[in-house]
């Protein structure tokens, strides 16, 4: 599915045959509050932007991010076509620095069967700070192995704000890059947060992750 009207028929249908967005889906919705500031890292077609924003609301900003044109594009179109008022569509990968990378396809990590691209990255603190924002609730993720290094440019943030943040974990990228799911929780533990495995079966927790698919971390 690459275009979808939320809460249709159609979408509802299509969750219930995709456990693994399903999961995403319904974990959103338990963790997003109306009035929320969130920021949607690896937004791809936009199915996770479109349900933090409808979640939080009107009063509520999403800002989503996807370096990937294919995929901005359609991200762009799906928020059209949902009416949302409420979300920034930036084409940007989130890193730990401000500038350009090489993407081979939707990942950092080099890869033969990929395309590779360059793509302008930002960092979150640097863009909070641009946007002037006040606070940030929620931070998402899905960024295919850049996700210690996402939160490592988002270091302010996570320090000042109570935010909660729900990150997929991608362990092959993570390996490939010399890196661990260890790395990413002994980071936000350091940051004052508990970290959580999540299983998206029934959305329970668990106080003591091993090699989660998705981690959730609150203060």
């Amino acid at each position: 599915m690459r275009f979808f009207i939320y809460n249709s028929p159609a979408f509802e249908s299509y969750l219930e045959g995709n456990s693994h967005i399903k999961g995403e889906v319904w974990f959103l919705r338990s963790i997003c509050e109306e009035g929320m500031v969130a920021l949607d890292i690896g937004g791809n077609i936009g199915i996770t932007a479109v349900t933090i924003a409808k979640e939080v609301g009107k009063r509520g900003k999403v800002y989503t991010f996807e370096p990937v044109l294919e995929n901005f594009e359609v991200l762009e179109r799906n928020l059209t076509i949902n009416g949302l008022k409420n979300v920034k569509a930036l084409q940007l990968a989130v890193s730990d620095r401000v500038g350009r990378t090489d993407f081979y396809g939707s990942s950092i990590v080099s890869r033969e069967d990929a395309q590779k691209t360059s793509v302008r990255t930002t960092n979150l603190d640097t863009f909070s700070n641009k946007e002037n924002l006040e606070r940030v609730d929620l931070i998402n993720m899905d960024c295919d192995g850049s996700e210690l290094s996402a939160l490592k440019g988002a270091g302010r943030i996570l320090r000042r704000n109570d935010v909660k943040v729900f990150c997929e974990v991608h362990h092959d990228f993570l390996e490939n890059l010399g890196q661990s799911v260890q790395d990413i929780v002994e980071y936000l533990k350091a940051l004052g947060f508990q970290v959580y495995g999540v299983c998206l079966d029934d959305l329970t927790l668990n106080e003591e992750p091993d090699r989660p698919e998705y981690i959730y971390a609150v203060k």
